[in-house]
């Protein structure tokens, strides 16, 4: 694995010497060695070469490996990626981990396994305690953890609303808190929105309507800039439930926000998923089509 030799291409591409990306980071023969790959270098000195090139590590692999994400990556990117609602989708990807695992033991990969399983399970048994003893071995683990790094916060989120309400909050309170650190990560706000909004959902199963609204509100006000128009129009319709249930004059007003957005982007499928949760969650309180 010869990190140095690709170094060397992008460093020729952006035209900068060998000086140059070694200046107060190593001396140059040492880099002109690793270049040639001859000796190696420290984690902390590659990460600084990196840097001075511009280009982070995530970016350098995916380059390496032929601008593709090599086979464990995708599988992780193709875990936060997944409509949890395509059943087909998750067989496919549960698959993928079983043959991954049959050649190398990982932990990250059987955590996927077990999210997918548990998916499964639930969409064909509608039994949410069986899902959830699936994916006990993990939140189980993760609660011994002293912190959460990004990739282990994105893995709470994906089964958080199958934890029990009370485990759900805490461990949402927690993450906001761990994610207030990576403020400048430009993942930390999409993810924080993610675990307000699927907070938001384990609230209304509970039917505490009103806690609901009132994370969905303070969600709206702060960060409706930064979310996506599907995030946003979900932000629409969970208001909406928890207006119909709370028995509020015009309560299904931000679900026709919802509609006007879905359809400004023509995206007729999650306007119909959106429905089927309004429906399910506000029963016979409201007549909307």
């Amino acid at each position: 694995m010869n990190l140095g030799k690709d170094l060397k291409s992008i460093r020729k591409n952006k035209t900068y010497s060998q000086a140059e990306v070694a200046s107060n980071i190593i001396s140059q023969s040492t880099y002109s060695k690793f270049e040639a790959g001859i000796r190696d270098v420290d984690a902390s000195i590659y990460l600084q070469l990196l840097q001075r090139l511009n280009i982070s590590a995530e970016e350098f692999d995916y380059i390496r490996n032929d601008y593709n994400y090599g086979r464990k990556q995708k599988l992780i990117h193709s875990l936060f990626s997944l409509d949890y609602n395509h059943i087909a989708s998750l067989h496919k990807l549960k698959q993928q981990t079983v043959l991954f695992l049959q050649e190398h033991r990982d932990e990250d990969i059987e955590e996927i396994y077990l999210i997918c399983e548990a998916f499964i399970q639930l969409h064909d048994t509608k039994n949410i305690d069986i899902a959830r003893n699936i994916v006990e071995p993990i939140w189980k683990e993760m609660s011994k953890y002293e912190q959460w790094y990004l990739n282990d916060i994105r893995i709470i989120n994906t089964i958080l609303f199958l934890f029990p309400a009370d485990i759900a909050i805490e461990f949402t309170q927690t993450v906001l808190t761990r994610l207030d650190m990576y403020k400048d990560f430009h993942d930390a706000e999409r993810l924080k929105i993610a675990f307000k909004i699927n907070l938001s959902l384990i609230l209304i199963k509970n039917k505490d309507y009103a806690k609901a609204l009132t994370i969905i509100e303070d969600s709206l006000q702060s960060d409706k800039k930064k979310m996506s128009y599907t995030i946003l129009s979900l932000h629409y319709s969970r208001e909406a439930i928890c207006r119909v249930n709370l028995q509020e004059k015009k309560p299904e007003h931000p679900l026709k926000k919802a509609q006007q957005l879905l359809m400004l982007y023509d995206d007729q499928y999650y306007w119909e998923l959106i429905q089927q949760e309004f429906k399910q969650y506000t029963l016979s309180r409201s007549s909307m089509d």
